[in-house]
């Protein structure tokens, strides 16, 4: 099958993306929902709101027509009280109470709203407050200021809002509810003791929703068809404007490119009058169609002229790496060299190793059975048998390292696991450090915790890198100094600590990782106490980290230091078995 060219595949992409036309009336579309969701959700707020202040409104106009009345009954009750009375003297009922109740009842007869007057202890069983009046008047009574009461709340099953008015008492009202309490006032009923300014009770108001609810319902609805139709009307603008403006200048663009191929490059588009930037781009792009033209009229030299350019790098690059590959060759051979020399070294190391290890043994087993032997040395002969001693040890060591290294390059160092006795360790470590220690005169001690466990580890190789360690301390110490080698167990890491501590000359900052370095001594100077040959720090952190553990020191010049071996009490990690 053959490749589709870069314009079918461009067609191909742009018939299966959505047009700017479709997404753009999409968005004006979303943006329609979401205007009409903000708008509907304003409307209705702004008419609740609106609602609530007419019916607020229209609660102040009865309340304050009721205080009227009552007002007008209190100010007049003197010329009421004239002809209350019949000839006998009977009280014939015309008081403020009574006139104030027949007129609010008077007020409500032509419509659902209701009009009472409450008081928590009020005269007629008529006037006792429910829930709501009940809230009102302790409202009223905690707060003289407040001068209304209002909620939209369910009302015998109908939403309605509640209004209440405060009704004080005044000078007017003191005949029939001042003082003294309880005794009979006009109407034979005790007076409450009250005085001016005190909460005589409530004007309580019930206003019915449902007419009021049905006008908002309908304000909505015409609201709500206003502000769509004119929306719709903005989005065909819009769209309109968009498809004159924006769509099909870049139709005509596109149809452009569609154009431009191998040959022709030259396309010109058409002006589109449109806009400023629409004609701007389709002059950059006629600009662009007239330069790569150009550019491709050339193509061809700049092609044939690289070829020959390239024909000559890759001769170039032939005989680059043909030499590379001889080079390659010499570097392989010399390191065949290398690698059959640093066996040479190895063999000859461990040959001459073991050679020296032999006749220095022997010295050592004859100064032990010298000193074993006792008497018959003189003290001058008894020191040089002890300088012997400690000389040849210090030797002996120094080739065991040798060997030991050589070893270690070679690969074949591996552990003996076996469970082991840290305090065993110890006890053959002593033997050997002890004529360093006191040929040096400094106080050597040994010291193991008893909660210290048995390890699973390579006993010699612990034993060495232990070794190593005291020999440097007893080395770098001066006389009269002290090394003490201390074992102890960590619980919270399970592993077991084995400290050799020294108050030698120190290790400087600079020099600390310096000292594990094969060959490297922190003293290099000619004028140090002993020799050396470097390998016992590096062996010793060798032997260490095969164990899985970690060899660290901490140190100070003048003072001392302390070297650290932490060793797993388990299986010391990659070991197998």
């Amino acid at each position: 099958m053959a490749d589709n060219s870069p314009r079918e595949e461009g067609s191909r992409r742009r018939l299966t993306r959505l047009g700017i036309r479709t997404k753009f009336f999409v968005l004006l579309g979303a943006t329609l929902a979401v205007a009409l969701v903000a708008s509907t959700a304003w409307t209705w707020h702004a008419q609740q709101r609106q609602t609530l202040n007419e019916l607020r409104e229209q609660g102040q106009a009865l309340s304050q027509q009721m205080e009227a009345v009552w007002e007008f009954m209190a100010a007049n009750q003197d010329r009421f009280s004239s002809t209350d009375f019949s000839q006998i003297g009977t009280y014939q009922g015309l008081h403020c109470a009574i006139a104030g109740r027949t007129i609010a009842k008077l007020f409500t007869l032509e419509s659902d709203y209701i009009t009472r007057f409450v008081n928590f202890e009020p005269r007629n069983r008529e006037d006792l407050p429910d829930d709501f009046e009940s809230e009102a008047l302790r409202a009223f009574s905690a707060d003289p200021s407040l001068s209304e009461y209002y909620a939209i709340v369910d009302y015998q099953g109908v939403e309605c809002f509640r209004y209440m008015a405060p009704m004080r008492i005044q000078e007017t009202c003191l005949s029939c509810h001042g003082s003294p309490k309880g005794e009979p006032d006009v109407t034979g009923a005790p007076k409450e003791g009250l005085a001016v300014g005190d909460l005589g009770g409530a004007v309580s108001i019930v206003i019915p929703m449902d007419v009021y609810d049905a006008a908002m319902s309908q304000n909505m609805a015409s609201n709500v068809l206003f502000f769509l139709a004119v929306l719709i009307g903005c989005l065909l603008i819009v769209y309109f404007g968009m498809s004159t403006l924006v769509i099909r200048p870049v139709g005509a663009i596109r149809q452009a490119f569609d154009k431009v191929g191998p040959e022709p490059l030259d396309v010109k588009i058409p002006e589109v009058s449109s806009s400023a930037e629409m004609d701007e781009l389709a002059l950059e792009f006629n600009d662009m169609s007239s330069r790569l033209a150009g550019l491709y009229g050339s193509l061809e030299a700049q092609v044939a002229e690289r070829t020959t350019q390239l024909a000559e790098r890759t001769g170039q690059l032939v005989d680059a790496n043909a030499r590379l590959e001889e080079q390659s060759l010499q570097l392989q051979a010399a390191n065949e060299r290398l690698a059959q020399d640093n066996r040479y070294k190895s063999d000859f190391l461990a040959m001459m190793s073991h050679e020296l290890r032999t006749p220095l043994t022997s010295i050592l087993a004859f100064s032990e059975m010298l000193a074993e032997r006792g008497g018959g040395m003189t003290p001058e002969e008894e020191d040089m048998r002890r300088e012997l001693e400690a000389n040849s040890r210090v030797m002996l060591m120094m080739i065991n390292d040798i060997l030991e290294m050589s070893r270690v390059e070679a690969g074949r160092v591996s552990l003996e696991v076996e469970p082991v006795e840290v305090g065993d360790v110890l006890s053959e470590v002593e033997p050997v450090i002890r004529p360093l220690a006191e040929r040096g005169g400094l106080d050597l001690s040994v010291e193991i915790e008893p909660d210290v466990p048995l390890i699973l580890a390579d006993f010699d190789k612990v034993r060495r890198a232990v070794e190593n360690l005291a020999g440097n301390a007893c080395k770098f110490t001066p006389e009269g100094g002290s090394v003490r080698i201390r074992a102890s167990f960590e619980p919270l890491s399970d592993m077991v600590r084995i400290d050799v501590s020294d108050t030698g000359i120190g290790i400087a900052p600079k020099d600390r990782e310096l000292i594990f370095e094969r060959f490297s001594q922190a003293d290099a100077s000619i004028s140090r106490k002993f020799n050396g040959t470097g390998l016992g720090l590096p062996l010793a952190r060798e032997y260490v980290e095969l164990h899985g553990g970690t060899l660290t020191v901490e140190s100070e010049q003048g003072v001392g230091s302390t070297f650290s071996i932490l060793l797993p009490v388990g299986d010391p990690e990659g070991y197998h078995g």
